[in-house]
């Protein structure tokens, strides 16, 4: 039998050994042995399990990139196809504002307190009254001593009572105070909606610009699109304008798909190609501008607009420069009676708007420039009677009063002034001569340039269409690039229809004003009702 006998258990590998010598070197040295060997065998289970371990990390791991770019797809798709449907959408839903939304309800909080009533039996306790016995009648200094317990009791409840009471009451009056103040409150707001209803249905400019903004602002696009527009409307020819500025190229969604690379373990986008991406693109502004006019004319259940002007606008970095410009790639304008015969969920895009004679140049993804039919005066400078422009006016009172031999040459100098800074040569004619043509301008720049002629009409009431024909009878007649009518007043939705794909440049009078302003001339136009 060995002298040395052990056994050793090593729980990591679940092993065990049991080792016998006759002598403790030879025991120690199997022993060592047996460690060695252990050892040497929990490194290469470790490394196993560790590679085992990085295996199966990178397989979830892969599984994971695998369905997040699953993932990721299924959400760049749905808004691609949210995008593509931009118009599809709006046929679906009923823009015109339901008022009743816009109403409150004098709804109030119920009355609550927390004051508590006090109790009688909390101030007997609070003042250790006894209660009765029959030792009082063998005793009587105890129900005397009782007596005045209760006594101090009844009235100390008394007291908090009544205390209770008027702070009950004075919580009251505070609570129906600001009860009767809210519902004046609601009252007064839903009066301004009902004042506001019927400016709208009356036609009022202020009315029925708060109206469309809030069919606008109601109008559910992809939740990327950012929506952002001006818009200006004229009472007297019940023509709407609305300036939308339009997302650039870069602030549309262009991936298709995510997928995943196992070479890198990452997730790479796959955007559309170029030509589709134009397509793409293209189709966003179309939609976008027939939406809007959409929404504008069926909300307007009153039929206070009778023709919508949309001006598209992109602000955007140009790569060859660095620097940010702004300009307007699409511009159309249409009656309602024309817009509402269009049957929307079967158009081609772009073929309706060049049906519409809308303007736009070439490819839209290179957003090239165009001239607005009609733009928001943003000055607003039309028709001010504000008495601290009056005590500015040190030239021209009332251009719509003044002499109209005058007006024309006034607005001659003007041009003259205007086209000279760019080198173009203005011959202006007599005020008295034949044929309408007020001034001639002869502008030598080879794009730009060409021959112009201007008519200077002052008015007090709408322009009729027929001025409108008559200048673009003088153009051809000419042989000019462009004819420009001026007045004092304003032009018709016919007049604006006319002009829009003709070479024709109408300016109102408030745009007048506005170029009168620009070379520091302070003059104000006040048409006479």
């Amino acid at each position: 039998m060995a002298r040395y006998e052990q056994t050793f258990f090593n729980d990591y590998l679940m092993k065990s050994a049991t080792i016998k010598a006759d002598s403790y070197w030879e025991f120690e040295l199997k022993k060592q042995q047996l460690f060695a060997k252990w050892e040497y065998e929990e490194y290469k289970k470790r490394e196993r399990e560790r590679i085992q371990s990085i295996k199966l990390a990178e397989k979830e791991e892969k599984e994971y990139l695998k369905n997040e770019a699953l993932r990721m797809t299924q959400e760049a798709q749905k808004e691609i196809e949210d995008y593509k449907n931009i118009l599809k959408y709006t046929l679906t839903v009923d823009d015109r504002l339901d008022w009743n939304t816009q109403y409150k309800k004098a709804s109030y909080p119920p009355f609550q307190t927390n004051l508590k009533e006090p109790r009688l039996e909390d101030y007997y306790k609070l003042y250790h009254v006894p209660k009765k016995s029959f030792l009082e009648k063998i005793i009587p200094s105890l129900r005397k001593m009782r007596e005045s317990q209760e006594a101090k009791a009844i009235q100390a409840y008394n007291s908090a009572l009544e205390d209770y009471k008027k702070k009950l009451e004075e919580e009251q009056k505070q609570y129906y105070e600001k009860k009767q103040q809210h519902e004046r409150e609601i009252e007064e707001y839903n009066k301004s909606i009902t004042e506001w209803k019927n400016a709208y249905e009356n036609g009022e400019k202020e009315a029925v610009e708060k109206y469309v903004k809030v069919i606008l602002e109601n109008s559910k696009y992809p939740p990327s699109f950012n929506k952002d527009y001006e818009i200006q409307y004229d009472d007297k020819t019940k023509i709407l304008i609305v300036s939308y500025n339009l997302p650039n190229p870069d602030q549309v969604p262009k991936v298709v798909e995510y997928k995943f690379v196992q070479s890198t373990k990452s997730i790479k986008p796959v955007e559309m190609k170029k030509k589709e991406f134009d397509i793409f693109y293209e189709n966003i502004i179309f939609q976008v501008t027939l939406r809007t006019i959409h929404e504008i004319f069926e909300a307007d259940y009153a039929h206070t607009i009778d023709s919508v002007v949309f001006n598209g606008w992109v602000t955007a970095i140009d790569k060859a420069t660095g620097n940010e410009f702004t300009s307007c790639i699409i511009s159309l304008h249409t009656n309602r009676e024309e817009f509402m015969n269009i049957n929307l969920a079967k158009v081609d895009y772009k073929e309706c708007i060049r049906n519409l004679k809308g303007l736009f140049a070439g490819a839209l993804v290179n957003l090239p420039p165009v001239k607005p039919i009609l733009d928001i005066n943003r000055e607003d400078k039309r028709f001010v009677e504000s008495k601290d422009i009056l005590a500015e006016i040190n030239s021209i009172d009332n251009l719509a009063t003044m002499d109209w031999e005058d007006f024309e040459h006034l607005v001659r100098q003007l041009f003259e002034k205007m086209f000279s800074e760019n080198g173009a040569e203005v011959k202006v004619t007599r005020a008295s001569r034949d044929g309408g043509v007020d001034a001639i301008v002869f502008d030598p720049d080879p794009i730009r340039g060409g021959k112009f002629v201007i008519q200077a009409k002052r008015y007090n009431n709408v322009v009729p269409v027929s001025a409108v024909r008559d200048l673009y009878g003088t153009v051809i007649n000419e042989g000019a690039t462009k004819g420009i009518l001026v007045t004092t007043s304003y032009f018709g939705s016919d007049s604006i229809e006319f002009a829009k794909d003709k070479p024709l440049t109408l300016i109102d009078g408030s745009n007048l004003v506005y170029l009168f302003q620009k070379y520091g001339y302070n003059v104000r136009i006040s048409l006479n009702k």
